[in-house]
């Protein structure tokens, strides 16, 4: 199993990492091509494997890889081969054997490469030996490229924490930050012509006899590795989705947190909770613009196009966006947030509650994930069962409260959703969708109370009589839904409450 961190850094902070631990006199250099092979139809890549062939000059080896519960850690398989084409043989005891059956290297073809130049370092921390990496070059797919500056920090013996200790201190010398996306993962986003594609959430494949605190881990990892790879996208170009998917990603590991509450109660998570928080709040101007823009004042200015005001009203609302962007762009750059992307990733592989004496912590660690999932799913089923039975009568903040609740239960029937087949499964699925019909018509209602305070502001900070003709028009066609939209949100709820539960 390999275990690693891996951090995005600049130039500049390249130099300075290098400087700080000696890699360009006592590190060792070397030039790597590495040629990923997949299926014509990507099979290897639809089931999380990875395939390689790695070729320093000296000597070539074959890799398979496989992502594990765990976001800093993969399943790995190497074997030194005598050609540059794969050796299915060499890789029998893998989980590239049990895809591909009995087919022969021929069925493979070279998908993309990655050339580069590999400093590495070992060095000891905390009674442990993590290799230090430094690569510089490209990776290119189908005559394009895209370059390549990564420091990776592996650990060889001894406990994962040294990776976090030799993290924090390089934190000191170069902004350094955090990354889940392989190079495989960006040579296939590169060979489908989306290099800086926004991510969306993924569930884990969680081991039907996992414990508790494996699972938490799991789930917890795959909130915190959408967070990260989509601030990396939204470091190089400002995308909407991007910023919405990092957004998601972050509500995902906020529910995990609160799934597995009683667990974890080890003095860090308040810490944690309200870092997430306050991220969350970073980008909430910027996602409440985009969906006013694209809800509201788009559909009643394609009605209106003449309407006194409107196109000033416009004009203010993508300065205002402008601004929110502004404020997300500046958080993800922060200090604060490299700082909260590794003490939370190093608090959920190693942090206190992982390790605890306490006999009733340790004995929640262990227990079976199916029965905990079953628990979890219940006692959310429970409260929105309670909430939501005067829907109709519930006052903004109370409604906004049922819709986190389902959104928790939700997020939960995909984090435990690989648990359950046959029967229970095709429930699942009745489930899900309607947990998702239920979420969009509670988040139509809170929507359109986002608008309307939105609307107030703005008029009050650019009120004109145009402005005030232009922001009626548009929150009065936004609160004329209002009504229908409750309405489905109440017929969801109906359906909700007479679903047979899959767990």
């Amino acid at each position: 199993m390999e275990t690693e961190l891996k951090f995005e850094v600049d130039l500049a902070g390249a130099e300075a990492i290098g400087r700080r631990l000696g890699l360009d006199s006592r590190g060792k250099t070397r030039s790597l091509r590495s040629v990923y092979f997949d299926t014509p139809e990507a099979a290897l890549h639809a089931k999380g494997l990875v395939l390689r062939v790695r070729d320093s000059g000296k000597k070539r080896v074959q890799t398979v890889k496989k992502a594990l519960s765990l976001a800093i850690s993969r399943g790995e398989w190497e074997t030194e081969v005598a050609g540059p084409a794969p050796d299915l043989k060499a890789a029998a005891k893998t989980p590239l054997s049990a895809l591909l059956g009995g087919a022969k290297s021929g069925s493979l073809r070279p998908a993309f490469e990655t050339r580069v130049d590999r400093t590495t370092r070992d060095i000891a921390v905390d009674g442990a030996m993590v290799e230090v990496a430094l690569d510089r070059g490209v990776i290119a797919a189908d005559g394009i490229d895209a370059p390549i500056l990564e420091l990776e920090l592996e650990l060889k013996a001894g406990k994962s924490r040294a990776l976090f200790t030799l993290a924090r201190e390089l934190a000191q010398v170069a902004p350094l930050n955090l990354s889940f996306a392989s190079k495989a993962a960006r040579g296939y986003a590169l060979l489908e012509g989306e290099p800086l594609a926004p991510v969306r959430a993924a569930d884990p494949a969680l081991a039907r006899d996992a414990t508790a605190g494996e699972a938490f881990k799991a789930v917890a990892g795959v909130g915190l590795a959408q967070i990260a790879d989509n601030a990396r996208v939204l470091r190089h170009v400002r995308r909407i989705e991007a910023l919405h998917q990092l957004r998601v990603g972050a509500r995902r590991l906020r529910s995990a947190l609160s799934l597995f509450k009683p667990m974890l109660a080890d003095g860090r998570l308040d810490a944690i909770k309200a870092e997430l928080k306050w991220l969350t709040r970073e980008f909430d101007d910027a996602r409440n613009l985009d969906v006013f823009i694209r809800d509201s004042f788009r559909p009643a200015a394609r009605r209106h196009p003449h309407w006194p005001g409107l196109a000033a009203f416009g004009h203010d609302l993508i300065g205002v966006q402008t601004k929110g962007y502004d404020r997300a762009m500046e958080a993800i750059g922060s200090e604060r947030f490299r700082g909260l992307m590794l003490e939370t990733a190093a608090w959920i592989d190693t942090g206190p509650w992982t390790s605890s004496d306490d006999p009733v912590l340790a004995a929640m660690r262990e227990r079976p994930v199916k029965t905990v999932a079953a628990e979890i799913l219940e006692e959310r089923r429970r409260k929105i069962a309670k909430k939501g039975r005067k829907l109709a009568e519930l006052e903004p903040r109370p409604r906004h409260k049922l819709r986190i609740n389902t959104k928790k239960l939700r997020y939960a029937c995909g984090f435990f959703g690989g648990l359950y087949s046959g029967k229970p499964a095709k429930r699942l699925k009745v489930y899900e969708d309607l947990m998702g019909d239920l979420q969009d018509g509670l988040g139509a209602a809170v929507d359109i109370s986002a608008a309307e305070s939105l609307i107030a502001r703005l008029a009050i900070e650019h009120g004109t009589p145009e402005l005030a003709l232009a922001t009626g028009l548009v929150g009065g066609e936004r609160q004329a839904g209002a009504a229908t939209t409750l309405k489905a949100a109440e017929k969801a709820f109906r359906r909700f409450k007479k679903a047979k539960p899959f767990w």
